[in-house]
């Protein structure tokens, strides 16, 4: 019997656009809030009009646009005019029922909408108030517009994933956006949590800069205690042999994860059939063979060109030595690890996502799609902001709602 999502129950105004704000959104959503989606009456959030990603289409065959549905799902959607005094008192009335409000928007923005948290504290001092940025709430560039490329550029990730060549790299996907929203989501439950343990609300602050900043903690600290930089990573020239991918016989890539090399040296050289070099001066030890790692990746390169990536990956398994297969993202649907895992989740609305990367015993996470333009306008202001028909009539008429 499935039991209930621990964020049921709660009520989250969601005040964004793009990726970042609404992908926090979202995940509280998917965990069992209510989440209310305002957009703009009849264009929405832009994202809606945004066909591609770096060249790479993002619609569907059925006509679904990925950009708008991945980070807008488990919500209900409505079109207000925020900027119109009648549109602003639905805001504000909603801000009264619930316990979280969203926004990623710019301090400007908010303050023309009346949506900056000093007003949005005058009607509800008790709701958490959630802000997604670029580079943090605080500092030069707090109110600098920012999105993924900007925002992992500051951050110093674009040279932690450089090539050997050391110029900066910009991995595609959202993954700034992405990794932030679920920070901002984190901040937000556990301010949730400590509202309910303490009685007291804290607002939410999470950047992009930040976020990427600690995905990085291990270059970004070596560098502020040491003053030494992790070097480009260039497979041929990798001090740690047996921390390295290599291509096999039929083309695919695999990767030999051993970072205890002394321990697993003799059952290495067993899994490759290079038994003769477990005593070889040169790789008898790990510093040794950092010495003469020049030496021996040529060795491993050969050899795991003499056999499939099966092959390896059976003679590795059976010594228990840390290894993976290599994936491409075409190859993850049919990996029967993440099938058996449910990984890649379909919403009722047919489109296929990454799940969330964590479970809860006995609970389901939400897999409902993104809403339609103003889908549920109508609904949202008579059942909980308490206007009558003749009053949503009226405002439709004036063009404040669709």
């Amino acid at each position: 019997m499935e039991r209930q999502l621990p964020l049921e129950g709660i009520r989250v105004v969601d005040l964004t656009i793009w990726i970042q704000g609404p992908l926090a959104a979202s995940i509280l959503g998917g965990l069992g809030a209510e989440v209310i989606k305002i957009e703009k009456p009849g264009q929405g959030d832009f994202s809606r009009g945004s066909r591609s990603m770096m060249g790479q289409s993002l619609i569907t065959p059925d006509g679904r646009n990925l950009l708008w549905e991945l980070p807008n799902r488990n919500k209900k959607g409505i079109a207000v005019n925020v900027y119109h005094p009648k549109g602003r008192e639905v805001l504000y009335r909603l801000v009264e029922t619930a316990d979280v409000m969203v926004t990623n928007l710019h301090p400007r923005t908010l303050v023309e909408m009346g949506a900056d948290k000093e007003t949005i504290l005058k009607h509800n001092p008790n709701i958490i108030y959630a802000r997604s940025t670029g580079f943090g709430p605080r500092g030069p560039h707090c109110e600098d517009p920012c999105q993924d490329t900007v925002g992992m550029a500051r951050s110093g990730f674009m040279f932690v994933s450089s090539g050997p060549d050391g110029d900066p790299i910009y991995p595609p996907g959202g993954i700034t956006d992405v990794l932030s929203a679920t920070m901002l989501a984190f901040g937000v439950m556990t301010s949730l949590l400590a509202k309910e343990r303490t009685g007291k609300t804290a607002g939410v602050y999470a950047s992009q800069l930040g976020t990427m900043m600690w995905q990085a903690m291990y270059p970004v600290s070596v560098y502020a205690n040491l003053g030494e930089e992790f070097p480009p990573y260039d497979r041929t020239n990798v001090v740690q042999p047996l921390m390295n991918i290599y291509k096999c016989a039929d083309g695919l890539w695999f990767a030999s994860g051993i970072f205890v090399s002394d321990r697993f040296w003799h059952e290495f050289c067993v899994a490759m059939g290079l038994e003769h070099l477990e005593h070889d001066p040169r790789f008898t030890t790990e510093a040794i063979r950092a010495e003469h790692h020049k030496e021996l990746i040529p060795i491993l390169d050969e050899t795991f060109a003499s056999q499939p990536r099966a092959e390896w990956e059976r003679r590795f398994r059976e010594l228990g030595l840390w290894c993976s297969i290599v994936n491409r993202y075409r190859d993850l649907p049919g990996d029967p690890q993440v099938q058996a895992n449910d990984y890649l989740v379909t919403l009722d609305n047919g489109v296929r996502s990454a799940a969330l990367p964590f479970e809860l015993d006995g609970m389901k996470p939400r897999r409902q799609g993104a809403p339609e333009h103003s889908q549920d306008t109508d609904d949202v202001l008579q059942e909980i902001c308490g206007y009558t028909w003749d009053e949503v009539v009226e405002m439709k008429a004036e063009e404040v709602v669709w």
